[in-house]
């Protein structure tokens, strides 16, 4: 059997699945690690560790090839946005800063007070943040001088471990993206902006598409993960664009929405002006000449986390068996939940000033915790609804969702977000977007599929399709939401006290 190597190096563990060709998952394996926090606002990441996590998940994947298989490739998905900083042998000088760090919020300000924010943004696609790579390393060269100076190369997660696998230094254009040290129109980094970080463009890697060749795997690599010899590496991309790719999301108007304790948005615009003029995170997409519009609605799942661990634990230990039960409950509460609405506390639609206060509004005595939980479902969606027009406002065409992670493994959720929105809500059957999708652009590096997109209906063929079936009831839910939404947002934040 002909097999295809996705490896996912994420934020909180590393996956590694190997595929068929058809897009069947043949083994996977993951290893979970945590975050350092050594001062509040720090977070920083272990190179070793995530090293460690790649090579204990190949191993596993490698122990499950049968003599007969055939390992064509692999490719990798990665989380963006975290620096490594490297001695001349490659070595991490010290721990990498993650892309969640907020250190540099003093940088950050800096350069917004000069009036730097719309010349970077429009030059990079990324608005200014304290997160990010440029931040991060204009940060090192005030605070730690002496470290900033051992530095020889600025790596991140991609680069990093792609040369622990084959020897050579290679960078994707949509984890380049996020660095900020990058033009996104020219897809190569950006000299006035290295001269800005105080950095060399030798100092990085050099960069190449998504499905390009970047070595093969070394003897060294081999003996640490159990894999053959000479396999070969492609260069794979940032684990949302790889998301985007497994689940078919590539052609503008199409869009991701990536549903575990954040929602994430991705579509993709018509255009780079159109994604410009949109004002959203923006990525080169891992389709060449295509990109990505980011819109992130923050910690919106975590509410049906909470309700599950707080209003159904009886139903068991285990999450999966409370979701089961809450789906069952919320369809029977039946739509509108018998008045009761929802908000978010995190996350949501620009305007989303709460201060991490949400909760019900219209309660009775009569609502039960069934009720409870179809609102928490309506009220996401809502939410969804709302960001998808301000994006439309603002340039950027939602079109069809293509919903991957837990909430599309609901048998109801896709459907409230399909009757609110007034979109088709599509759920593929593949539940390992990333993964698939980094083993898509290794079979595109290796002639196995002409191009990325020649990959998407393995997965779209047996996918649950949702059309909006209740369009009236998702107009009037819509409306009643935002009229209630001034009051909420006039709640005292989380932080004060009575």
């Amino acid at each position: 059997m002909e097999l295809l190597l996705g490896l996912d190096v994420g934020t909180t563990a590393t996956k590694a699945f190997l595929f068929d060709r058809e897009g069947h998952l043949q083994a996977m394996a993951s290893h979970a690690y945590g975050l350092i926090t050594p001062q509040p606002g720090w977070v920083e990441q272990d190179p070793e560790t995530l090293w460690s996590a790649v090579v204990a998940v190949l191993r596993a994947v490698a122990a499950a090839l049968r003599p007969a298989d055939r390992l064509l490739a692999l490719a990798q998905s990665s989380q963006g946005g975290t620096t490594i900083p490297l001695d001349a042998d490659g070595r991490p000088l010290g721990n990498a800063l993650s892309w969640m760090d907020g250190r540099a919020q003093a940088e950050y300000e800096a350069l917004a007070q000069a009036g730097m924010g719309e010349a970077i943004y429009r030059r990079t696609g990324w608005p200014l943040m304290a997160g990010l790579p440029l931040q991060h390393i204009r940060w090192l060269r005030r605070h730690q001088p002496e470290r900033f100076r051992a530095v020889r190369r600025f790596a991140f997660v991609n680069d990093f471990i792609g040369r622990r696998l084959t020897g050579g230094w290679c960078m994707n254009p949509s984890d380049a993206s996020i660095t900020q040290l990058f033009d996104i129109e020219t897809a190569d980094w950006d000299d006035g902006l290295l001269e800005l970080a105080g950095i060399r463009r030798e100092q990085l890697s050099p960069i190449a598409s998504s499905a390009v060749q970047i070595g093969r795997l070394t003897g060294d690599a081999a003996a640490c993960t159990g894999l053959p010899a000479g396999l070969p590496v492609f260069n794979g991309a940032h684990d949302q664009y790889c998301a985007a790719v497994g689940a078919g999301v590539t052609a503008a108007g199409a869009t991701l929405l990536s549903c575990g304790t954040a929602w994430v948005l991705l579509a993709v615009p018509a255009s780079l002006e159109a994604g410009r003029r949109s004002g959203l995170a923006l990525s080169c997409h891992a389709v060449p000449g295509r990109w990505g519009a980011i819109r992130s609605l923050g910690a919106v799942g975590a509410a049906l986390e909470w309700l599950a661990d707080n209003l159904w634990a009886d139903v068991g230990p285990e999450r999966a068996d409370r979701y089961a039960v809450i789906n069952r409950a919320a369809a029977a509460a039946g739509p509108g939940a018998h008045g009761l609405l929802f908000y978010p506390p995190t996350g949501g639609h620009t305007s989303a000033t709460a201060g991490g206060r949400g909760g019900w509004a219209g309660l009775a005595l009569a609502h039960s915790r069934a009720d409870l939980s179809r609102a928490v479902m309506e009220g996401t969606a809502c939410e969804l609804r709302w960001a998808i027009e301000e994006m439309a406002a603002n340039g950027v065409d939602v079109g069809r969702l293509t919903m991957v992670g837990g909430a599309g493994r609901s048998p109801l959720w896709p459907q409230i977000v399909a009757d609110v929105t007034g979109r088709e809500v599509v759920v593929p059957a593949m539940t390992q977007a990333a993964g698939w999708g980094a083993a898509v652009l290794a079979g595109v590096g290796v002639g196995l599929f002409a191009h990325a997109e020649a990959a998407a209906p393995l997965v779209l063929a047996d996918a649950r399709r949702f059309m909006p079936a209740d369009r009236r009831f998702g107009e009037a839910q819509f409306a009643r939401y935002r009229a209630f939404w001034p009051h909420m947002a006039a709640f005292p934040s989380a932080e004060s006290r009575v």
